[in-house]
């Protein structure tokens, strides 16, 4: 049974001081939770509506939890939809703690760095991207947006279960221990050099740098960059959504194209 208590407790996840203090996040939808079941994510219970329950992805779903023997009971969807902050739920949520990520003992050898990125679906698009270009480690400077806000997490649909390294960069420390290793500081800058154009030597690693929607990379992370790239275009518009930019950019650059073995 869901209690008052209970309810404002889980409601509260959706602050970022509770979910610091708590360590923990909610998962919505059945799709993310099954993403979350498939990466061997720790889930510490799951509440669903019986019309979840009875439909062919709830029944496949449930089979998926009980083989990672994790608690799971019906909720009604009253209660369910007072626990989450979507205006359309999907009458299915999990409770998960934050992933623990340890401390990298050397800077990754590929790397993505987000500045200021302040839009969480961005953020969870960002995120999303990086683990489908075989990005292990990403870092948040200290005024991104809450990696584990739920709107970031929705977008993101599981990908967050995928990284090695997932780190605020809260001592503003990270370019720093990248630029002492020799790494390529790659910045994302209009008037950068053309994508196309640039070689990046794949036995040097390297820090793709992508920064805030309205103002770009801060001067902190820019005076740690060593390259800066651009995305060529007809210029009929101002710029690229930072999300579709961080897409272009991550693929050049991990394609063949732009890295030499």
């Amino acid at each position: 049974m869901f209690s008052v208590v209970r309810i404002k407790h889980l409601k509260s996840l959706h602050q970022k001081k509770f979910r610091r203090i708590e360590d923990k996040f909610l998962l919505e939808g059945s799709r993310l939770i099954e993403q979350a079941l498939s990466a061997n994510a720790e889930i510490e219970e799951v509440w669903m509506t019986k019309k979840n329950l009875d439909s062919q992805i709830g029944k496949k779903l449930i089979q998926q939890i009980e083989d990672k023997n994790v608690p799971w009971s019906i909720a009604p969807h009253k209660i369910i939809s007072q626990i989450s902050d979507s205006l359309n739920d999907q009458g299915i949520i999990a409770l998960a703690p934050i992933p623990a990520h340890k401390k990298y003992q050397k800077p990754p050898y590929k790397s993505l760095y987000l500045d200021g990125i302040s839009d969480p679906g961005n953020m969870g698009t960002l995120i999303r991207t990086a683990a489908w270009f075989g990005i292990k480690s990403i870092f948040f400077s200290p005024n991104c947006v809450d990696p584990f806000n739920s709107k970031v997490v929705r977008s993101a649909m599981g990908a967050h279960f995928y990284f090695s390294h997932f780190e605020a960069d809260d001592e503003r420390q990270i370019l720093h221990d990248f630029t002492k290793a020799g790494f390529e500081i790659i910045g994302s800058d209009m008037n950068g050099n053309s994508i196309h154009t640039i070689y990046i030597s794949d036995a040097k690693g390297w820090i793709l740098v992508l920064g805030n929607e309205a103002h770009g990379i801060g001067d902190h992370a820019r005076s740690f960059i060593t390259s800066t790239v651009s995305i060529s275009g007809t210029k009929d518009m101002e710029s690229l959504n930072v999300s579709v930019a961080g897409g272009i950019l991550l693929h050049e650059i991990t394609s063949s194209r732009a890295v030499t073995n």
